[in-house]
Order: structure tokens, then sequence, then C-alpha cells
């Protein structure tokens, strides 16, 4: 299960580099979507730009069902 969670981990954080490196041609309100947050019990980033909406809208996290409180802000 340990090499499930790293492997999506890493996708997710991946995709966040990916995405504020070619942050260009996107629709305005997406640009201003740019934080990321990783949950500090099972690393699950969250990232908004990729998301679409904004942090406050997160309930739990999708993987260990956390709330909010368990995430910090990394960028």
């Amino acid at each position: 299960m340990g090499t499930i969670l790293e492997g999506l981990r890493f996708s997710n954080l991946r995709r966040s580099i990916e995405n504020s490196e070619d942050s260009g041609g996107k629709p305005e309100e997406t640009k201003t979507l740019r934080g990321v947050y990783r949950c500090r019990v099972c690393g699950y980033i969250f990232d908004e730009s990729l998301e679409g909406k904004p942090f406050s809208t997160l309930e739990k996290c999708p993987i260990c069902k956390q709330g909010p409180g368990a995430f910090q802000q990394v960028r």
C-alpha cells in the first residue's frame, strides 16, 4: 500500500510542477488558483490549479479522509 500512496504523491506533485511551469494560455480564473497544499498524514497533494477550485472547498482528503486541518500549504 505504501507504494501506491507514494505513486499518487509523486504523480500529483509532478502534475503540479508541470502545471506551474506551463501556466500560459489558461483562463484568468485558473491563474489565480495557485495554492498547493500537502496532507501531513498521507502526503496527498492538493493543487488548486489542477483541481480547478480553491482549497477552501476541500472537505476531506480523498486518500486518508482527514479534514482540511491536516493540510499544510507548501506553495
